[in-house]
C-alpha cells in the first residue's frame, strides 16, 4: 500500500495542538497494519511551508485552524507547487459547505473529522495511498434537509480575507442575490439606499465584477444568499 517504493508511506502533520500531534504520533508508529514513517510535523501554515522545502512526505495531514495561516489559505498553494503530495484534511470542522470546498475547489484526497476513530484515520491513509479519495463516514457533502446553516467562523474567516469583503458586504451581496432592490435591501438592513450603493461599488471594485448579472451568477457560485 506504500506510494513511494520505499515499503512505507511517509507523512507530515501539520497542527497546532502539540498534544494532539504527539499523541497520533504515537500512535501511528505503534500500529502494524499500515507502514508509515513521520518525517516532519509543523504547527502552522507558514511553518509547513518552510518545511516542504527541505522535505517531500507522500502524505499530509492538515489541520484546518492553525495560526499564522490557515489550512485554507495553504491548500491552493500546496496544488500548485507541491501536486504529488496527497493531503488529508483533519479538522473539527463539519459543515457541507466547508467540505465541498476542500475536495471539490482545492482537489484534497481525504477529509476526516478529529472526532472520528483512530481506525478511520488508518482507512483513510490506506485509500489515499491507493489512489482514493476518502471521506469520514458521518460527513455529507449536502444535508440531507437541504439547509446549509450557518457556515463555521474559518469558512467565514477564509472567505472574507480571500475576496477581502465585510461581513456586511457579503450580506448586501446575498441580498442582490434575491434580486432585492437597493430600496428593500435598505429596508431589511435598516440602512440607507445610498449607503447600500456604496457597499454594492465598493464589492463590484474588489470582485472585479461590473454588473448585477455578474454579482448574483458570483453568489450563487459561492452559495451566498
Amino acid at each position: 500500500m506504500m506510494i513511494n517504493g520505499l515499503g512505507y508511506t511517509s507523512l507530515m502533520i501539520a497542527d497546532d495542538h502539540s498534544l494532539y500531534v504527539d499523541t497520533l504520533r504515537i500512535a501511528l508508529m505503534q500500529q502494524t497494519s499500515f507502514p508509515v514513517r513521520i518525517i516532519g510535523t509543523a504547527n502552522n501554515g507558514e511553518d509547513l511551508l518552510l518545511k516542504l522545502q527541505s522535505l517531500k512526505p507522500d502524505v499530509l495531514l492538515l489541520d484546518l485552524n492553525m495560526p499564522i495561516m490557515n489550512g485554507l489559505e495553504v491548500v491552493p498553494i500546496l496544488r500548485e507547487d507541491y501536486p504529488e503530495i496527497k493531503v488529508i484534511i483533519v479538522t473539527k470542522y463539519s459543515d457541507p459547505k466547508f467540505v465541498r470546498e476542500c475536495l471539490q475547489q482545492h482537489k484534497v484526497s481525504g477529509y476526516v473529522l478529529k472526532t472520528s476513530d483512530f481506525q478511520e484515520l488508518l482507512d483513510a491513509l490506506k485509500n489515499v495511498s491507493a489512489g482514493r479519495v476518502h471521506i469520514s463516514n458521518n460527513l455529507q457533502l449536502y444535508p440531507k434537509d437541504g439547509n446549509e446553516g450557518e457556515p463555521s467562523s474559518l469558512f467565514e474567516e477564509a472567505f472574507l480575507a480571500k475576496y477581502n469583503l465585510t461581513k456586511r458586504e457579503v450580506e448586501i451581496l446575498g441580498l442582490i442575490s434575491q434580486a432585492k432592490s437597493s430600496s428593500e435591501i435598505a429596508d431589511n438592513l435598516y440602512i440607507s439606499p445610498q449607503t447600500v450603493g456604496a457597499h454594492r461599488k465598493n464589492i463590484m471594485r474588489k470582485l472585479n465584477i461590473t454588473t448585477t448579472a455578474g454579482l448574483v451568477r458570483f453568489a450563487i457560485q459561492n452559495q451566498i444568499g
